[in-house]
């Protein structure tokens, strides 16, 4: 079943950077780590629509890291972890299921000393395990455990959210 597709899926990232906009207006620069591979489409998303709206300079960065181990293997950045100092960081990812990725990925930044740390999804479902709150959403579904969620976002004209 069909949930978003493109038209609605880039209303709520045009929200979505509105409400970032909103909430750091007063800063100069905001960093969008997008968590390789769907989260860094969906930052670099939420930055075009942010520099057509707003004054922010708006940085982007890659993280990586195994989602379904993720203590296995080295979490890295496409940056430096010295541009993240004292800089209102921004996570991204396309869901937030238990929230172990997106644990693991604010746990990674901690040392780089930022001004802040938030996150944003397209999508937070509602069955954590690990205590991370999302700051900026797209939709949340309540949804049950055995449901998928998948969302396209590599062809800009199959953009969907669906849930199977």
């Amino acid at each position: 079943m069909i949930i978003l597709e493109k038209q609605q899926i880039q209303q709520k990232i045009k929200r979505m950077a509105m409400e970032i906009y909103e909430r750091h207006s007063n800063d100069k620069e905001i960093v969008m780590i997008g968590i390789h591979a769907k989260g860094a489409l969906l930052a670099d998303e939420i930055c075009k629509e942010l520099k057509k709206l707003s004054p922010l300079i708006c940085t982007q960065a890659s993280l990586h890291l195994n989602k379904l181990k993720p203590t296995t293997e080295p979490i890295t950045l496409s940056v430096n972890i010295s541009v993240l100092k004292n800089k209102p960081l921004i996570v991204v990812d396309d869901v937030a299921n238990s929230g172990k990725t997106m644990f693991y990925a604010l746990g990674s930044l901690l040392g780089s000393t930022p001004h802040s740390i938030e996150t944003a999804v397209l999508v937070e479902r509602l069955h954590k395990r690990f205590p991370v709150e999302i700051s900026f959403v797209g939709i949340k579904l309540a949804t049950t455990i055995k449901e998928h969620i998948e969302v396209s976002l590599q062809a800009e004209e199959d953009w969907m959210v669906e849930l199977s």
